[in-house]
């Protein structure tokens, strides 16, 4: 499979950001695994709404399991970082096919107000476990404390993976007979349906890929900053910077992801400091001006600019 202008300019970015922290300090590093945990959260809640259309307003599910999944199997097992994340990942795809089956034949604002539902019920169980069952989980609403024995390069290159695996992913369901299903039923979920696509099957795919990676990032999140509480990590704004993030980037792009991302980082980081007591405001007005001069996101402004360029209505 030959590789295109933006493969190659991402391979040649990669090469870049594996050799950053020779040349960075310890706020740019920390700085980008944030982007790169971001990138990796968005990129992977556009796998199912991006191709799928399929609108999961509640991936902050995997992200919380992962972080309180690791980080139990770390304190109660005492097993490494790295064998406790892979295997969180595993209780997260469990978890995510068993609600997947049923939830996923729902279908437009069903799913979307299902899974939303689904998010809070996590949250509020993970808020009562420890009282519920007896069994020292989630600590309730004092959340768990994890010793920070890691270097912080660790965590760069972890969420650097995460965000590589996640685009990487995009880029194959682009080209792949797979992706090609997903376009369908994103289209139309119906007609794709009555052609011979099991849509179910496919989706339910997806949607256990993107809780694995979701899980990944979470008890990457949760270890890195030692502290991992239910109302922050199965909180409703995850979700909605991941949902910002994707549709200032691009919808259904491989790229668009990281771009929102980067963008909307470097926003907060660069207003946060001149605006203290009105940066959110002054990013609203930055999303909404990208939003009306961008429809398509900050991936599609190549193909924009090439278009008006042609005399070509995008």
């Amino acid at each position: 499979m030959s590789l295109g202008p933006g493969e190659v300019a991402a391979l040649l970015l990669l090469l870049l950001l594996l050799l950053f922290p020779a040349a960075a300090g310890a706020y740019q590093i920390r700085l980008a695994t944030v982007i790169f945990m971001w990138a990796a959260l968005a990129g992977s809640w556009n796998l199912l709404a991006g191709y799928a259309g399929a609108v999961d307003l509640g991936p902050v599910v995997y992200y919380g399991v992962g972080a309180f999944a690791t980080a139990a199997l770390m304190l109660r097992a005492h097993l490494p970082f790295l064998v406790s994340l892979v295997l969180a990942g595993g209780v997260a795809m469990v978890i995510a096919y068993a609600v997947g089956t049923p939830t996923l034949r729902l279908r437009g604002a069903y799913f979307a107000i299902g899974t939303l539902a689904l998010a809070e019920s996590a949250k509020q169980l993970a808020l009562a476990w420890d009282r519920l069952t007896g069994i020292p989980l989630t600590g309730g609403s004092a959340g768990v404390s994890l010793p920070l024995s890691a270097g912080y390069l660790l965590f760069y290159y972890v969420m650097l993976a995460l965000a590589s695996l996640v685009t990487a992913a995009a880029l194959w369901l682009g080209r792949s007979k797979f992706g090609y299903g997903l376009r369908a039923i994103g289209e139309n979920d119906r007609l794709a349906e009555a052609s011979g696509v099991n849509i179910h099957r496919l989706k339910r795919r997806v949607y256990v890929g993107s809780a694995l990676l979701i899980a990944w990032t979470g008890g990457t999140a949760g270890y890195w900053l030692s502290y991992i509480n239910a109302s922050d990590f199965f909180g409703a704004g995850l979700t909605f910077q991941m949902v910002v993030m994707v549709l200032l980037g691009g919808l259904g792009t491989p790229f668009g992801p990281p771009l929102g991302a980067l963008f909307l980082t470097l926003a907060a980081e660069i207003l946060g400091t001149r605006f203290v007591y009105h940066y959110l405001i002054a990013i609203g007005v930055l999303i909404v001006a990208v939003s009306l001069f961008m429809p398509a996101g900050l991936a599609g402004v190549g193909r924009l600019l090439r278009s008006r360029r042609a005399g070509v209505q995008p």
